[in-house]
């Protein structure tokens, strides 16, 4: 037995107890770190990505709100749901969204500066830069860049579908109720076993190995549910595009095939290994998101399916 004098504050009652609050504000802290900024901090992380030029907010143009609009339209989105999500100029060349359209909020679509650009002559190639660098446009990795990073009206739509689609699913909620459970379950766990064998009165040396097994257990779990539901939800937003259709499909092909492009210039111009030599992005242990060569292939194999079908009727 430990002598009373002996036992450390928190395997007393008072400790407990203040780690279970301490626990219980974490797990709502969790949630919150991840809902709050898509939602009624939405203006600010919006703020935070969008594109400057010359000291100016960069805002769509004409061109861009008309094929945004589009979108919509295409998606066939009531009048309630169109007043909740807006367009906005985000740098860099990937689109981007935040929020949710389940949110009073909304939700909100970045639109990259290439899609500006009608024609490689319309790249502002001196404005272009990588880690640091200038852009050697001459080069094979450099003509391939110019090549993608122009998108016709039909690709653009189909990216802008994607987005959102996306803000029109239950996506945020269930990302920012995981971690909370993850770690409710973790601390539950570990905390029963605590109980049941009385480690407690064991050295604290046996319930940091407990706490570092139900911790790595915890996280794997946390890893596998965020990445099977991104998985998930960009896997049914795939699938809901291909069924408007095959030229919603083949630009949905063309979209994800200028995208594996781009990502393998960039590897090529910048050098790491971010993005594989299939123009996948390069995760270590996890798996973040579906391989752009799927979904790619997926609209590939949607668009010949939906043609075969519409030849044989």
């Amino acid at each position: 037995m430990v002598r009373p004098g002996r036992i450390p504050f928190f395997v007393t009652e008072t400790g407990q107890r203040l780690v279970f609050y301490g626990s219980t504000t974490l797990a709502i802290g969790l949630f919150a770190g991840h809902y709050l900024p898509n939602t009624v901090g939405i203006e600010y992380l919006r703020d935070f990505f969008q594109a400057y030029k010359n000291g100016q907010e960069q805002k769509p143009s004409e061109k861009l709100q008309q094929r945004f609009d589009r979108a919509i339209r295409l998606l066939k989105l009531t009048d309630f749901e169109q007043k909740f999500v807006k367009p906005f100029m985000v740098c860099g060349f990937d689109i981007f969204n935040a929020g949710s359209l389940k949110s009073r909020n909304g939700g909100i679509v970045g639109i990259p500066a290439n899609f500006e650009y009608d024609s490689a002559a319309d790249i502002e190639k001196s404005d272009v830069v990588l880690h640091g660098r200038k852009i050697d446009w001459n080069s094979e990795a450099g003509k391939l860049l110019e090549d993608c990073l122009v998108l016709n009206e039909d690709e653009q739509v189909f990216a802008m579908a994607r987005e959102i689609l996306t803000l029109n699913s239950h996506k945020l909620l269930l990302q920012s109720v995981i971690p909370s459970i993850m770690w409710v379950f973790t601390y539950s766990v570990a905390h029963l076993i605590n109980r049941r064998n009385n480690l407690y009165i064991r050295p604290f040396s046996l319930r940091c190995m407990l706490y570092a097994i139900c911790g790595t257990f915890g996280y794997g779990l946390y890893s596998f549910s965020m990445d099977m539901s991104e998985m998930h939800f960009e896997t049914t937003v795939d699938k809901r595009l291909a069924e408007l259709g095959p030229d919603v499909a083949d630009a949905g092909a063309r979209f994800y095939d200028k995208i594996l492009k781009k990502n393998i210039a960039m590897r090529k111009l910048t050098g790491d290994n971010y993005y594989t030599a299939k123009g996948n992005i390069n995760y270590l242990l996890r798996q973040k998101a579906a391989p752009l060569t799927l979904r790619k292939a997926f609209f590939v194999s949607g668009y010949k399916s939906n043609t075969s079908s519409q030849e044989s009727s």
